[in-house]
């Protein structure tokens, strides 16, 4: 038998009103009001995952405010770790190719980049995904998966007062996240999954900063990593980008030409976007990935028909 899961993130309830904003998730559960209301969320996600024969669940990562196109998967780290000032601003992304055109939801999430600035060294600092973790293992007997977004992507999204380049601001989140990472496997959790290595959209979106090539981020992934495997399952997810169901790219991409990179990753299992994108790399996957776990994509989020 395969066994099924999401990758994570599941539609907020329209009565999940409180935010957490920019206090830490256990300051946030001593409010009676937050508590209730998220505590209500992940159950109500992990039972329509257990209703729906998951194997694997997730919180639905239901500590995300309600912000435009999915930011919070950007913003909760950033307005949490530790090295970043308390002052936020809107900012400009340091890395795009194209600002989308008005009527995309990326246009408006741009606008919408309002974040703090880097000042010092980078650390856990409150991200706490321990404490979440907890929260929704302890509503199910489901193995409960948890996953978090890549430094890179971290690096390109907020403006540094203290790193000399932009690399070592990169490697400054890996450092950070690995920490992070290894307290949550130590916790117990059962898999811990990364997502969004940019390894697959070199080809299509050129390297990161101008200066990261694909075996580097091979290294920033197994550097994020480290120590974990042993602990717990480690999941690579890749997928094309899908904010609020809406595609990054007009044309369908491929991961052909990184797989043998992607093979290179510290991980147990890799995950693959191919409902959405189409079959057509499901051949070159199961012949390149030999020593992993494949994850396979059946189900297109773009659009709410059901399947």
């Amino acid at each position: 038998m395969l066994p099924t899961s999401i990758i994570g993130s599941l539609p907020r309830p329209a009565w999940h009103t409180a935010q957490l904003g920019r206090r830490s998730f256990l300051e946030a559960m001593v409010n009676a009001r937050w508590r209730e209301q998220y505590e209500d969320a992940v159950s109500t996600h992990l039972r329509a995952q257990e209703v729906a024969g998951l194997d694997i669940c997730t919180d639905g990562d239901a500590h995300y405010d309600e912000e435009i196109g999915g930011w919070s998967w950007q913003s909760y780290p950033l307005t949490h770790m530790a090295g970043l000032s308390q002052e936020v601003a809107l900012t400009p992304p340091t890395v795009a190719n194209a600002s989308p055109p008005r009527g995309m939801i990326l246009h408006d999430q741009l606008e919408a980049r309002v974040l703090p600035r880097i000042t010092g060294p980078l650390g856990p600092g409150d991200l706490q995904y321990s404490a979440m973790w907890k929260v929704a293992q302890r509503l199910t007997r489901q193995p409960v998966k948890f996953g978090t977004i890549m430094p890179e992507l971290l690096a390109a999204a907020v403006h540094d007062d203290y790193y000399k380049d932009p690399v070592e601001r990169v490697w400054g989140f890996s450092e950070a996240i690995n920490q992070e990472l290894n307290a949550l496997a130590d916790a117990g959790c059962p898999v811990i999954q990364l997502e969004e290595p940019q390894i697959h959209m070199v080809p299509a979106r050129g390297k990161p900063f101008g200066r990261l090539e694909i075996p580097e981020l091979v290294k920033i992934f197994n550097n994020t990593v480290k120590g974990l495997r042993g602990k717990t399952e480690v999941w690579c997810h890749t997928c094309w980008g899908n904010p609020a169901q809406q595609r990054i790219f007009r044309d369908i991409q491929s991961y052909r030409p990184t797989l043998e990179s992607l093979n290179e990753v510290d991980a147990d299992a890799l995950t693959f976007e191919t409902c959405s994108s189409g079959p057509g790399d499901l051949k070159a996957i199961g012949e390149v990935i030999k020593d992993k776990k494949v994850v396979i994509g059946v189900i297109d989020h773009h659009t709410l028909q059901v399947e």
